[in-house]
Formats: C-alpha cells, sequence, structure tokens
C-alpha cells in the first residue's frame, strides 16, 4: 500500500480560546499535588512568506492565596508578560518570538508601580527583566510548560494504518529536560482523525543523577511513559484537543506525574 503522509495545520482565523488544565502530583517522600487553570486567546495574522503570527493571552481562572506575597509577586510579574506574540511555520510549530523588544517594553509599563502594591518587589522585578530581556533564555523557559509544548505540537502521520515515528521533549520540574522518543498512531474520521502518541523511555544518566541529588530515593534506573491523544478537526484545519500524560516511576511506584490538557 502506498504511504499517504498528512501534514495537519494548527489555523486560527479570529480569535480561538483554548481552556488549559494542568496537575502535577509529585510521590518523592511526602505526597504533594498542585493544580491550575488558564484560559488562551489565539489570534492569526499570516505574513507573505507562508509563516503566521499568534497573539496569545493567557487568563487566569483563579487567583493565588493572598497570603502568598512571594507568588503573589512572580504570578503578577509572569501575567504581565502577556499577550505574547510568537512566529509559527505554516503548521503551527513554533519559530521564534515576534517583536520581543515590544513586549518588554510594555512588561516594563505594566510593572512600574509593582513596588506601591508589594513592598521590596523590585528586586524580583529586576530579576525577571534580566531573563526577560535575554529573548532565548526567555522562551526556553516558556517552552518548558507542558501547555506550550502541545499547543505547537503539530506532528504529521500517516493514514494507512502504519505507526509515524516522532519525539517531544518533556521538562521534568526542577530537574531537567527528557526527550520522549515513541510512535504516533492515527485513524481517519469523517471530519478529521484522533492520533495517540505514545513513549517508554529509561532515563537517561543525567537526569537520573539530578533526581537522585535532589530527592535521594537512589533507584537504580527511573522509566518514563508519556501519552499525548490529540482531535483533528479537518474542515477547520485546527486541533480542538491535546491531553498529555507524563509519568516518572521506579520501574513500580509512580515518583511524578504530570497531566497538562487544551481543549
Amino acid at each position: 500500500m502506498q504511504e499517504n503522509r498528512v501534514k495537519p495545520f494548527q489555523k486560527y482565523s479570529g480569535t480561538h480560546v483554548y481552556h488549559v488544565e494542568n496537575s502535577l502530583e509529585l510521590q518523592f517522600g511526602e505526597k504533594k499535588g498542585f493544580h491550575s487553570s488558564c484560559k488562551l486567546n489565539i489570534q492569526e495574522t499570516e505574513n507573505e512568506d507562508q509563516t503566521k503570527n499568534w497573539l496569545i493571552e493567557k487568563i487566569e481562572d483563579a487567583p493565588l492565596p493572598s497570603e502568598n506575597i512571594f507568588m503573589e509577586i512572580l504570578q503578577e510579574l509572569e501575567q504581565s508578560s502577556y499577550p505574547v506574540e510568537v512566529k509559527v511555520d505554516e503548521k503551527g510549530v513554533f519559530l521564534s518570538a515576534s517583536d520581543h523588544q515590544k513586549m518588554v517594553e510594555s512588561w516594563k509599563q505594566k510593572t512600574a508601580g509593582i513596588q506601591e502594591k508589594y513592598q521590596n518587589s523590585d528586586v524580583f522585578r529586576n530579576q525577571y527583566l534580566n531573563a526577560l530581556e535575554d529573548e532565548s533564555l526567555f522562551y526556553r523557559n516558556k517552552l518548558k510548560e507542558p501547555f506550550w509544548n502541545l499547543l505547537f505540537f503539530a506532528p504529521s502521520y500517516v493514514d494507512n494504518g502504519e505507526k509515524t515515528h516522532e519525539k517531544f521533549t518533556w521538562n521534568i520540574k526542577g530537574i531537567g529536560d527528557v526527550e520522549c522518543e515513541g510512535t504516533i498512531l492515527a485513524a481517519q474520521r469523517d471530519y478529521g482523525f484522533d492520533a495517540f502518541f505514545t513513549s517508554e523511555i529509561s532515563i537517561p544518566t543525567d537526569i537520573k543523577e539530578e533526581i537522585n541529588k535532589k530527592y535521594q530515593p537512589r533507584v537504580e534506573q527511573y522509566k518514563a511513559t508519556l501519552t499525548i491523544q490529540m482531535e483533528y478537526n479537518s474542515p477547520k484545519r485546527q486541533y480542538s484537543k491535546k491531553k498529555a500524560d507524563f509519568i516518572l516511576s521506579d520501574g513500580e511506584k509512580i515518583l511524578y506525574r504530570e497531566i497538562s490538557s487544551i481543549i
């Protein structure tokens, strides 16, 4: 059978709204859990060279507890970096920032009065500004968040029932990045397709050493599994859903689990 490789696109006409959910569960010793949610508004502009600009606004669903002043300051500094405008290729894969300096100047204006609201917040503002002015560093850190990677993940697939090989980078918070190699199996539907990316890997030595250094479980070998469920709408040329489930284990017990979805 002749291979027919399908290359889906991410196209946004007008404004598209995604709802983002992210949960993290740690079981290194004492069990801890975290949850966050937000909305993403995306507006698209097409360029002459067939690239596109996405203007992304992030709207938090719920404020942080008022007693956590440090987190409130960081949250306000982070939120002030939006909207973010990025350049993507015709498929919707991240290429670069778009007029990053304009965003930096906007951030300076938005946060100019934060000292009046929070005492000694200028220290944190200056630290954030140093990172913000380094364009490559800023976006490298941004793309560590699962929903950013999911947003730009627009893989092609083979529609003859065969598996497509693909890679996805996942950031284990406080530890580092792992490259998850796996396969995509897609099923055609009347209005698009469902695709499932699955990966099972052994954690590389450098990441293993970082885990042992921070949590000291002294496990001989860690394993990671990553599954990503995707639903693509062909008439709209959009992914209507992406959901990722990343699990780090010692072979028997789950030590770290992060679930992220954009719908």
